[in-house]
């Protein structure tokens, strides 16, 4: 049931990112296309890889459901890690594309022709994605999808970018001056290095990174509470996905307990730790 309402959530934030990203792009194409502008065009395009990410997270998050199989005893789960890897991938490429883009504008700059309207619908779209993006961080949190909140921090880079077509903008609109190439320079670093970030952290999450600690500590900590348990010699767990972790522990019991008396305290001590941590913990003694 938790994990048929995170599936939920998930699937919902990026259907709404697909919707939302397809209107923007043919907003600011056909903007950018009356205005002559290129910063808006390339915005256009930015918007599109957005669709992009949010089809690979979709993609991403239904695969890792597939059940376990021979080759995969241990499910699918961390196809959800390459889903944020591709994202950060898809990031690095657009502050690579804003670079190259905001080069030439340096070199040659060029006033476009905007008008009041142009500003306007910008500075909409620039506020929704402001709101898009905080949602997607929020929902990508709560459901400890990591290609979620790659794609919300995408989306606030995105309203950033715009924000910077629009001081662009509003500066050659008053000023008969072109600022649009050192904007779109300044941007490109930020999306490249938040890029970075996400692809760091989807390539540990890969390899193997170590449980959060507060969650061993808890389920430690729940373990002693168990009657008859003396103390805990070992714990292991591993991450399998983003809601797949599963480990073994080994403990200490009083040696006057009978097999039955052991197999019950097992017992206990699994389905203690699945229904309150909804993992998976083989008991050794």
């Amino acid at each position: 049931m938790v994990m048929d309402n995170r599936i939920e959530k998930i699937t919902r934030a990026s259907t709404l990112g697909i919707v939302l990203n397809i209107v923007l792009v043919v907003v600011k194409a056909v903007l950018g296309a009356i205005a002559g502008s290129v910063s808006i065009l390339t915005d256009a395009i930015n918007n599109l890889t957005d669709t992009m990410s949010a089809v690979v997270t979709l993609v991403g998050v239904k695969l890792a459901q597939r059940k376990p199989d021979r080759k995969h005893p241990h499910g699918h789960g961390r196809i959800e890690y390459v889903a944020a890897t591709i994202v950060g991938l898809i990031i690095l490429s657009v502050g690579v594309i804003a670079a190259f883009e905001s080069v030439p504008k340096i070199i040659k700059p060029s006033i476009a022709d905007y008008s009041v309207w142009t500003i306007v619908i910008i500075f909409v779209t620039v506020i929704a994605k402001v709101l898009y993006g905080r949602y997607l961080i929020k929902v990508g949190k709560l459901t400890k999808s990591r290609s979620l909140e790659g794609s919300g921090i995408d989306a606030l880079f995105d309203a950033l970018l715009s924000f910077g077509t629009l001081v662009g903008a509003a500066i050659s609109m008053l000023f008969s001056i072109s600022v649009d190439g050192w904007i779109g320079i300044v941007i490109s670093a930020f999306i490249v290095r938040s890029a970075f970030r996400i692809l760091s952290e989807g390539i540990t999450d890969i390899i193997g990174r170590r449980v959060d600690e507060k969650l061993t500590r808890k389920i430690r900590e729940r373990i002693r509470e168990t009657e008859g348990v003396k103390s805990i010699e070992s714990l292991v767990l591993h991450d399998y996905g983003p809601e797949d972790v599963s480990g073994a522990v080994k403990i200490k019991v009083s040696g006057r307990l009978t097999a039955r008396e052991l197999a019950k305290i097992s017992a206990k001590i699994e389905e203690d730790i699945k229904n309150e941590f909804d993992v998976e913990l083989v008991v050794g003694v």
